[in-house]
């Protein structure tokens, strides 16, 4: 089996839409999303429905695809400042209640397996979406000592933005990085190709270019009314994190 492995959409039909045709070039027959597909970005039901096409193998649900969940507490407006709350909204009114309740049931992780290999899928860690597993960061001992009682050949994981392909204590990570916008330097967009045949997975970090002037421009129009749109500025022009 071939998958890509995605995560961290954010709304940037765009980037997904070229790493989709990337993926079925490179021989793609399934894919497995980690998490983050609407918030931060343009085009949100765009990307949801186009993932629902892929009929995904696992769908994650990542820490900013809750917030449209979070949104409609009473306590909303105590939880996140008032540019949070009007972007938020944004992703809100531009998706229909249909796909709002399904990403709402995207699960935290899941534990599948394939051709003889078990993996453990999640957002950021197994039990946090807020949280990275990285590959130049020590884990802490609570955390090794759980994800070791997992008994799983490979974890895949986003959150970062960042791609890895990694062992630590006999298990391997993977991160695909992100699609709508990446932290690591290379503003294209990334995804992880992984093929595993008989108990033997190999993975490949894809980076494919998309028309991504074009989207800055139409981010940078749509800044001048919500100002937590000036870090996806930023992220798009450097593919750094604003600081």
């Amino acid at each position: 089996m071939k998958c890509a492995v995605l995560s961290d959409i954010h709304g940037n039909i765009r980037a997904f839409e070229a790493v989709l045709a990337d993926a079925k070039a490179s021989g793609a027959d399934s894919v497995i999303f980690l998490g983050d597909l609407v918030f931060m970005g343009l085009d949100p039901q765009l990307c949801f429905d186009l993932l629902m096409e892929q009929k995904p193998l696992v769908t994650i649900k990542g820490n900013t695809d809750g917030n449209l969940e979070m949104i409609k507490l009473k306590t909303a407006n105590a939880l996140y400042d008032e540019p949070m709350v009007k972007l938020v909204k944004y992703a809100d009114i531009r998706m229909n209640t249909q796909a709002k309740k399904k990403l709402a049931d995207f699960l935290p992780t899941k534990h599948i397996d394939i051709e003889g290999l078990s993996l453990l899928c999640c957002h950021g860690t197994p039990y946090s979406d807020t949280e990275g597993l990285c590959q130049n960061q020590p884990f802490s001992p609570s955390l090794a000592k759980q994800l070791a009682a997992e008994n799983v050949d490979i974890v895949l994981s986003a959150h970062t933005h960042v791609p890895a392909d990694f062992q630590r204590d006999g298990i391997r990570y993977i991160n695909p990085g992100a699609v709508g916008y990446s932290l690591d330097g290379d503003v294209r967009a990334s995804y992880a190709l992984l093929s595993i045949s008989e108990g033997v997975a190999t993975c490949k970090i894809r980076r494919v270019e998309y028309d991504i002037k074009h989207y800055l421009k139409e981010v940078e129009h749509a800044s001048e009314g919500f100002k937590l749109l000036d870090r996806l500025v930023y992220a798009l022009t450097y593919g750094r994190p604003k600081t």
